[in-house]
């Protein structure tokens, strides 16, 4: 059978040894000699990353010491190399499951920093970044513990000044950070734990539920797997600022995009920088591309030639991004679903430009901006389907009973409550989410409108979400669901 690192074994950011982890780094940490902290740092990454599984650093330290010794004096070969070396080692360890390789222990993090060494490297040999003559500094930014396991997918030019300067201790660090951490933990606990139970009830068996109880687990997913990624970078983030270094930010209130572009942009962004940077550009200007537009402007004169150069390595993009999360079918078709969305979106972005000023349309109308809003919210919702579910088998039975199976009323609306359990406890738990994901949707709405929103208060703010997590929370979940990718 195959042996995936258990997330009970991982050292997870939500468990007791972490905060005995966390507590020995920073008085280390900020003991130490200046020229000793990053020292420090990388020693304890290692300790972090060997926890799960000892074989763990082995294999990251033969990825990183490869792209280290080839990018020392980047060439075309040497990055070709380097390439190879690093996508060999990622599909081996993720998809050889599929090709009859079994006994294999999956290394954690492979994915995120495989796209870091394989980022660096491109950036070396299109130089846009020097090489990195000290293996300990670049090692040390591979393996940097708040953002190995869910990212974000940070740049060595960025991150390599923040991880081996000095940083003297600072309060506000301590403060800023451990409300994050707080802020992190509640949606974890309280929000996406709670919607967890019903949405894995409903999906284990979507053939055994009305159309409404679908919509409704299809919604709870979308929230939970925001609460849950965006929990987790936040305290990354956090724990990243007691230690005085900024990570860079992956989500930016998502869901109250008015197109699908701008939502994808917000959502996961370190991964989509990642992919316009080091896959979608280079594809556009390459030669390749630049021969089948050539071809396809012939047969489409009216066209924009910038429109005509972005269709096929849009559709690669999104084809990688599927098959980046795995080799089932539903990622493939997940990732095809957007990148025919996306190429809609973005070839009639003229049209509807220039038939804007015609009608009437005002854009910053409230009402076009909601429409906008809930319109890109189910365009994600109806791709999130394929992303949840366990077969495409599933996923198309859950949209048929969606379209054809959907009522309300009394019978369904009952049905509908049965995931929660019965009774007192379904009623609690309704009344809970509506408060939960209410005040969720509130809060993001006020940052939305206005930036500085709950900028004040933060010990209020904490310790309300504490009392939360108390009454509220669901223990014993240290795994985060990004995880598994």
């Amino acid at each position: 059978m195959v042996v995936f690192i258990d997330i009970i074994t991982f050292m997870s950011l939500i468990s007791l040894t972490f905060i005995i982890f966390m507590t020995v780094l920073l008085m280390l940490y900020y003991l130490v000699p200046e020229k000793a902290q990053w020292g420090v740092l990388l020693v304890f990454s290692l300790i972090f990353y060997m926890w799960a599984h000892p074989l763990n650093v082995v294999f990251i330290a033969a990825s990183t010491v490869c792209t280290w010794v080839l990018m020392r004096q980047p060439t075309k070969i040497r990055w070709i190399m380097t390439l190879v070396i690093n996508l060999a080692i990622l599909v081996f360890f993720r998809y050889g499951v599929h090709f009859g390789l079994h006994d294999l222990i999956i290394p954690l993090g492979i994915s995120f920093y495989t796209f870091m060494t394989l980022g660096y490297a491109h950036d070396c040999y299109s130089k846009k970044t020097d090489s990195e003559q000290n293996l300990l500094h670049y090692a040390l930014f591979i393996t940097y513990f708040p953002q190995i396991t869910e990212g974000p997918i940070g740049t060595y030019r960025d991150m390599k000044e923040r991880l081996i300067t000095y940083h003297p201790f600072d309060l506000n660090n301590i403060k800023y950070g451990g409300y994050r951490i707080i802020k992190g933990l509640f949606k974890k606990l309280v929000i996406a734990g709670r919607l967890t139970y019903y949405v894995d009830t409903v999906f284990s068996s979507v053939s055994s539920y009305n159309g409404l109880t679908l919509i409704i687990a299809v919604f709870f997913y979308a929230v939970e797997l925001y609460a849950d990624f965006s929990g987790y970078m936040d305290i990354a983030c956090g724990i990243s600022q007691l230690l005085g270094i900024k990570l860079t930010e992956n989500f930016m209130r998502p869901y109250f995009s008015r197109n699908i572009q701008e939502y994808w942009r917000r959502w996961h962004i370190s991964l989509n920088e990642w992919f316009k940077e080091h896959l979608m550009l280079p594809a556009v200007t390459s030669n390749w591309n630049r021969s089948v537009s050539k071809v396809m402007y012939r047969i489409f004169p009216k066209a924009k030639k910038g429109t005509i150069r972005t269709i096929f390595p849009l559709i690669i993009v999104w084809i990688v991004t599927g098959i980046w999360h795995g080799a089932e079918a539903v990622y493939l078709c997940w990732g095809v679903y957007f990148a025919i969305v996306m190429l809609i979106s973005f070839t009639t972005m003229n049209f509807f430009k220039n038939l804007k000023p015609k009608i009437g349309w005002n854009d910053k109308n409230i009402f076009i901006i909601i429409f906008q809003t809930v319109r890109t919210f189910v365009i994600v919702l109806l791709g999130e389907v394929m992303f949840r579910a366990h077969t495409m088998g599933d996923a198309f039975t859950v949209y048929k009973k969606i379209f054809t199976d959907t009522r309300i009323n009394t019978a369904s609306v009952s049905a509908s409550l049965v995931p929660f359990g019965n009774g007192n406890q379904a009623l609690a738990s309704v009344i809970l989410l509506i408060v939960f994901i209410g005040g969720l949707f509130t809060v993001e709405l006020l940052k939305e409108i206005r930036t500085d929103a709950f900028t004040k208060h933060r010990y209020l703010y904490a310790l309300i979400m504490l009392v939360c997590m108390a009454l509220f929370g669901v223990m014993g979940q240290s795994n985060f669901m990004y995880q598994q990718f």
